[in-house]
């Protein structure tokens, strides 16, 4: 009897041979360098569609920012803007103390200085003209958008101090800043007796916190000269153009601060319209116009800027960092006034977006429209 036992045993034994392990290690690296590729590529497209959304989402948040700010502008409660004094000079935005400057300054809810798309916006002078918004704290070609009104909530209790607020009826108003003992409405603001009321003439008026607001595009976005409140961009700084509020606010003392709102913004161009027929008042409204704008400029005069009903927003956006192997050689375009101005192609690897809107200034085109 043949015994296979020993032959079997041999057989089970034997291993793969040279050229079949290769072979499978080759495969296997295959599949692992597919695998790594397929998350590098993955990795690679989540980031850039994270850098996308954040401009599309600081974009958002910007043009949102100021239609909701100038939709309320020239709001003051029961008082009609159009029946303050007419100014003869545009007014100092960056006033905090004056009372009366801040009061007066209230005839023109909406205030912008233009900027050539190749140089800086004129300030002028003004109080921050040298400070928050000097030459090294303002990007080129953007323009500066001032914002007047109160806060549609109605204050009661303490006032923060220092705060400013505007106490007013349908017939006037006065600006108070907020005191320690104050009690608002049993006093004024400023801690005061109360000399406007309501039109049962005993009630006090509404008191509500006043706002002034400039907003402007900014070449840094954390500025290192921090002796202002918020910071001012100085050399050496990053240099991510940034969308920043300077606005009035109280503490230890009623000054006025930077806070940066959305990073990326490049350019930001206004368009005001107009509305100034029909040229007669209206015998219902008493107001010139109709509610509607007849036309659109850049740069309206201080004749006009009473004559606001809309104002056209037009902001060029970029990624918060540049996307390797992109290359922008697009042109965008933006309105100003009755023309556009066409920039880029920029040459970078930042992609790119314009928002635009038109916003309806309902508190200054509302009382013009004939019912």
């Amino acid at each position: 009897m043949v015994n296979y036992t020993h032959k079997l045993t041999k057989q089970s034994e034997a291993g793969v041979s040279l050229v079949e392990l290769m072979i499978s290690l080759t495969i296997s690296m295959i599949i692992i360098l597919a695998v790594i590729t397929m998350l590098s590529d993955a990795s690679r497209s989540h980031m850039e569609l994270n850098k996308s959304s954040q401009m599309i989402e600081n974009g958002r948040f910007s043009i949102q920012q100021l239609s909701t700010d100038l939709r309320l502008a020239g709001y003051y409660g029961h008082l009609f803007y159009g029946d303050l004094p007419a100014l003869t000079a545009l007014p100092d935005p960056c006033v905090t103390t004056n009372a009366a400057t801040l009061y007066g300054a209230m005839a023109l809810p909406v205030q912008g200085y233009n900027a050539a798309i190749a140089a800086q916006p004129t300030f002028g002078g003004g109080s921050c003209g040298g400070v928050f918004l000097g030459n090294n704290n303002l990007a080129v070609g953007s323009d500066i958008l001032v914002v007047r009104r109160a806060l549609t909530a109605v204050v009661t209790g303490a006032p923060s101090l220092n705060t400013v607020y505007l106490q007013s009826n349908v017939s006037t108003g006065e600006i108070q800043f907020g005191d320690d003992n104050g009690d608002i409405p049993t006093t004024t603001a400023a801690d005061g007796v109360n000399a406007i009321f309501a039109l049962d003439g005993t009630t006090p008026a509404d008191t509500r916190e006043y706002s002034v607001r400039i907003y402007f595009i900014a070449p840094c976005s954390s500025g290192s000269d921090t002796s202002v409140a918020g910071g001012v961009c100085q050399a050496g700084d990053d240099d991510i153009p940034t969308l920043k509020v300077l606005e009035l606010s109280g503490g230890t003392a009623t000054s006025m601060t930077i806070t940066p709102l959305a990073q990326g913004v490049e350019y930001m161009k206004l368009t005001y319209g107009i509305d100034n027929s029909p040229a007669t008042p209206n015998s219902t409204t008493g107001t010139v116009g109709d509610g509607v704008p007849d036309l659109f400029t850049a740069t309206p005069t201080i004749a006009q800027l009473p004559l606001v009903v809309s104002v056209t927003l037009e902001m060029l956006v970029r990624t918060p960092q540049p996307s390797g192997g992109y290359v922008d050689s697009k042109i965008y375009t933006l309105k100003t006034g009755t023309t556009t101005v066409d920039l880029g192609p920029f040459g970078d690897g930042y992609k790119r977006h314009v928002f635009s809107t038109e916003v309806k200034l309902t508190n200054m085109a509302g009382p013009r429209e004939v019912p």
